[in-house]
């Protein structure tokens, strides 16, 4: 009798707690969906209020300003005046003075005849030394040139220099491009002969 009623008791108390642990199981899981099911709701809540606040912004975007327009400025070519400036040559000086003496007017001093001058029609300027530039050095050179018929130099004797070993070459080369009108005799065209002096002078000496 005794063991029926501790069966029949233990038989009650398995099933309290049977219906105790199913009833705890079915809440907590109803809970956790109640909360997922929240949580979606908030998440597409609050997707689309993003969603609406985006375009709101989009809206609201302020227009963009206008590029200011500068002024045109017209120029009127009638009214403009062009002044002229004076247009004025630079007066340059050379640091070489050439003062060449006269020919001697009297062929008759290389050749002996004395019926017509000596007229030089292409002259050419000698070439300072450096040398002498640099150390201020003066002089001149005398030379006798023999001319041909046509007029070109055919020969320049150097006969006095000072100083010396200084301006003769120089002389020698300008007179060589001398080119003179040639001499007649009888109509013909004949050689002559002249003397030339070349001097070296420095401006402001």
């Amino acid at each position: 009798m005794r063991l029926l009623f501790a069966f029949f008791a233990a038989g009650g108390v398995s099933l309290a707690l049977f219906f105790a642990m199913y009833s705890m199981v079915s809440g907590t899981a109803d809970l956790k969906k109640e909360r997922t099911e929240s949580t979606f709701l908030d998440f597409v809540r609050a997707k689309q209020d993003t969603k609406t606040q985006l375009k709101e912004r989009r809206k609201k975007e302020p227009p963009k300003p206008k590029k200011p327009q500068l002024p045109k400025t017209s120029v009127n070519q009638q009214n403009v005046n062009m002044q002229k400036l004076p247009f004025t040559m630079p007066d340059v000086q050379t640091d070489l003075e050439l003062s060449n003496q006269s020919f001697l007017g009297d062929a008759a001093v290389g050749m002996g005849f004395g019926d017509s001058d000596v007229i030089p029609l292409v002259r050419q300027n000698p070439v300072y030394p450096e040398k002498a530039k640099r150390r201020k050095i003066e002089g001149y050179v005398t030379a006798r040139l023999q001319i041909n018929a046509d007029g070109t130099v055919d020969d320049v004797e150097i006969i006095d220099a000072q100083p010396r070993g200084v301006f003769e070459r120089e002389a020698r080369r300008a007179l060589f491009k001398y080119k003179f009108k040639p001499r007649l005799q009888d109509g013909q065209p004949v050689p002559q002969v002249a003397t030339q002096t070349l001097e070296f002078k420095l401006s402001g000496r």
